[in-house]
């Protein structure tokens, strides 16, 4: 993904000034590879323990036998902010001139330490926390050794540690995934005719220009009871509401005359029997009227209005009516549909699809946003249409999704890519580590604690946030996987003079 510096807020640019800056290092070090260059004469040991990274960076001071320099520990990519450390040389495994060391602030350690005996002991820390002690190794110190030469490498850049805690650095090890084959192919979001709903008129009658502005518009939620029109039925037509509403009253009055009069005597038992079944049955065709839902609503009887209520929540995909508009029984007025569950139709290449024996998942790309995926208990195939379109070379996919988190919209363009359950392990980083710079495609190595090697390498298939590498990196070597763009603006700066030898 390419990234504008316009787009950087205040902030970031502040803070790329002190990256520019400390990257420097305090003029000791230039990041300009001429003749007369300058060599760093700080020495890096650094030691990464899982979540740990112990990094020393000091100075040999051979006249007075001691180092001086500063230990920075990281735990997950942020200061250490807790714990007892200790740091000593290690003389035939027996600690020599053990130094407890003091926090000046989170994660950072000023030491100066004597040498013993041994002309290279190694550098050891023992931290302790939460009553566990442990001590790693960081490596051997030789006091006779020369200035460090500079990383071999083309472009390389340092980016000291407290830095790298503000910006909220990441790496971890470049290491063997299994990973997918994949199909790439642009689709498109559709309604699942499973969970798609048409609202029909029950009777004829009307649209109510006077309460057309209840009338919900497309792409309006509803949920269960709300109103979503009024119809004004005609006095006679031949489904007519005013019909079947007035045939019941004059039922239910009739039946009510007939009780009175059965209790003075005055009507005799059949007749009353008879009014009795007349009104039963319009009462059940009335109420069955009211509450069933065959049309896709609830019905209120308003009198001179029919309201028609949404039954079920959903979205309004399409509005077929206007004020004013005489619709008969039958005749559509909405389509309601369900977006917890749609449909992805997708075109892919023919030759492409058939090297995919099942699909098996989705990996989803909305606009820049960072791609999703769905596995396969959220989607199901509905057909692998191989029917070619117009250049004959492309198929259609459809697949249906579930959509809880509401990811996506109805007739929503995506970019997707179709996972079989094939795997091959290849090795893979995350796809954030790397960095799209022009035609290259680039990662940054860490060589140590705060130096960095830009390396340009060959990406091949990604799926699920990985990546694979297919030239350029080596298995077990440790990359930046976030934090990516303030060293590509770093390693921007670095001037190589190919003709200079470290």
């Amino acid at each position: 993904m390419k990234y504008e510096i316009d787009r950087l807020n205040f902030l970031f640019i502040f803070l790329i000034i002190g990256l520019f800056a400390s990257a420097c290092h305090n003029g000791e070090h230039s990041h300009t590879v001429e003749e007369d260059h300058d060599h760093d004469e700080h020495h890096r040991l650094t030691v990464w323990d899982g979540e740990f990274e112990y990094f020393a960076e000091f100075e040999i001071h051979e006249n007075s036998g001691r180092i001086e320099g500063e230990l920075y520990l990281s735990l997950e990519n942020q200061p250490l902010d807790a714990g007892i450390i200790q740091l000593f040389f290690s003389e035939n495994g027996e600690p020599v001139n053990r130094q407890p060391l003091n926090v000046v602030t989170q994660g950072f350690y000023p030491f100066e330490i004597y040498f013993g005996r041994s002309d290279e002991p190694d550098l050891v820390v023992e931290l302790q926390i939460n009553g566990v002690q442990t001590r790693t190794v960081l490596g051997k110190v030789d006091r006779y050794a020369d200035h460090p030469e500079d990383p071999i490498a083309e472009q390389w850049v340092e980016l000291e540690k407290k830095m790298q805690w503000q910006l909220s650095m990441g790496s971890e090890v470049a290491h063997i995934r299994d990973m997918p084959e994949t199909v790439s192919g642009l689709g498109r979001v559709t309604l699942n005719q499973a969970h798609n709903y048409l609202i029909t008129s029950p009777v004829d009658g009307h649209v109510d220009a006077e309460f057309f502005s209840i009338i919900p518009v497309t792409g309006s939620v509803v949920n269960p009871g709300d109103r979503l029109l009024a119809l004004s039925p005609p006095f006679s037509s031949g489904n007519s509401w005013t019909e079947i509403r007035l045939a019941y009253h004059q039922a239910q009055d009739s039946y009510e005359r007939a009780v009175r009069l059965l209790e003075n005597d005055a009507i005799s038992l059949r007749e009353y029997q008879a009014r009795e079944r007349e009104y039963e049955s319009r009462r059940a065709g009335y109420e069955h009227f009211l509450i069933g839902n065959s049309h896709g609503a609830h019905i209120e009887d308003a009198g001179d209005y029919l309201y028609l209520n949404a039954y079920q929540s959903g979205v309004i995909a399409e509005t077929y009516i206007t004020p004013g508009k005489f619709v008969e029984q039958g005749d559509r007025l909405f389509s309601l549909f369900n977006p917890d569950y749609l449909w992805i139709e997708i075109q892919v290449y023919r030759d492409d699809l058939n090297q995919l024996s099942v699909i098996d998942g989705l990996e989803i790309q909305l606009n820049r946003d960072e791609p999703f995926t769905l596995d396969n208990n959220r989607i199901e195939v509905i057909s692998r249409d191989q029917r070619s379109n117009i250049s004959g070379n492309r198929v259609n996919v459809v697949v249906s999704v579930e959509n809880h988190d509401r990811k996506l919209m109805l007739n929503q363009p995506l970019r997707v890519k179709l996972k079989s359950n094939q795997n091959r392990a290849e090795l893979a980083v995350p796809s954030g580590a790397i960095f799209d710079d022009d035609s290259h495609k680039v990662v940054f190595v860490m060589i140590s604690g705060d130096q960095f090697e830009r390396r340009i390498v060959e990406a091949g298939n990604s799926y699920g946030g990985y990546t694979t590498i297919l030239n350029g990196l080596n298995e077990g070597e440790r990359i930046v996987t976030s934090g990516v763009y303030p060293l590509h603006l770093l390693s921007g700066n670095v001037q190589i003079d190919e003709g200079h030898d470290h």
